[in-house]
């Protein structure tokens, strides 16, 4: 017997308490029938979340990760120009950098999410070590929760969409961080894309400043890939020179059209994945063309 546990959790006679517990809180969660307890459902889901609900829906969610840092107050303010709310997925030891600039976010009625404490590429040696991966998510939640206000939701989003199975059972298995609705994928600045006549479809503002285009022209690229799927949960940075430009490029003429900007937790779509307030848990927080080579006037 002590030799089966040693394949998962390390030695039999010196292993740590709180890693058996997580060992037989997945094993608890696997064999739990579905829907025997609606207020045990796991919040953390198997895969990541891609179906968002806003295609279509003249309605955009935009997201900003790897803040904060110094850029990350000249998005806010170009936010707070437009009078739009987003959503900031947070890294841990940036946060831990510029507690300021994260108060500010919350205080401006953003909302808060969790990008892990080092934007670790979350592989399967967090499967093994259950510890690492709790305190990835667990470092963020803890300088996170207490800007929120009381109702708000925790999302969770994965450094570079990786995940498995195993860490969702792992941190459902801790009754706090089961809480958060994750993880969340985008629809739209995942990638470029170019037209074979050299107008550029779609964008992703980190490869933008790699191949250092102008704000205008990776605005282009978002802003015809959001026309093209009437909506849809939007990712960018908040941590770039050119960050703050780009929203200002991007942002304005979708307003004139009319479209809607929403935070995740006002999106309807999520709310199948967040279970019902466990009894006895108080809230503690406050109220394809190629483009190497490409020249930029090649560039539509």
């Amino acid at each position: 017997m002590c030799g089966k546990l040693n394949l998962t959790i390390g030695v039999c006679g010196g292993v740590k308490v709180r890693k058996v517990a997580f060992v037989l809180g997945v094993l608890v969660i696997l064999s739990a029938p579905v829907g025997a307890d609606s207020a045990r459902q796991a919040l953390f889901q198997d895969r990541n979340i891609f179906h968002s609900g806003l295609r279509n829906a003249h309605t955009i969610a935009l997201t900003f990760d790897d803040g904060p840092n110094a850029h990350t107050e000249e998005v806010l303010d170009a936010l707070k120009e437009m009078h739009v709310k987003a959503t900031f997925f947070i890294v841990g030891n940036q946060a831990h950098r510029h507690p300021e600039i994260l108060a500010r976010i919350a205080r401006e009625g953003h909302l808060l999410a969790n990008h892990s404490a080092t934007h670790a590429f979350l592989g399967r040696s967090y499967d093994a070590d259950p510890d690492k991966l709790l305190d990835q998510i667990r470092d963020v939640h803890d300088q996170i929760a207490p800007l929120m206000a009381a109702g708000d939701k925790f999302y969770f989003r994965a450094p570079y969409g990786q995940w498995t199975a195993t860490h969702a059972h792992i941190l459902n298995s801790d009754r706090e961080l089961s809480r958060y609705v994750g993880p969340i994928y985008w629809d739209v600045g995942g990638d470029i894309t170019m037209s074979g006549d050299g107008y550029v479809m779609s964008a992703a503002d980190w490869d933008c400043w790699h191949k250092d285009w102008s704000a205008r022209t990776c605005a282009k690229g978002y802003a015809r890939e959001i026309r093209r799927k009437d909506g849809g949960v939007v990712l960018m940075h908040a941590i770039h020179l050119r960050s703050a430009e780009l929203v200002r490029q991007v942002v304005p003429p979708l307003i004139e059209e009319g479209y809607r900007f929403v935070r995740l937790d006002e999106m309807p779509e999520y709310r199948r994945y967040e279970t019902r307030p466990q009894k006895g848990v108080a809230d503690t927080r406050q109220s394809p063309q190629k483009l190497a080579g490409l020249r930029p006037e090649d560039i539509k």
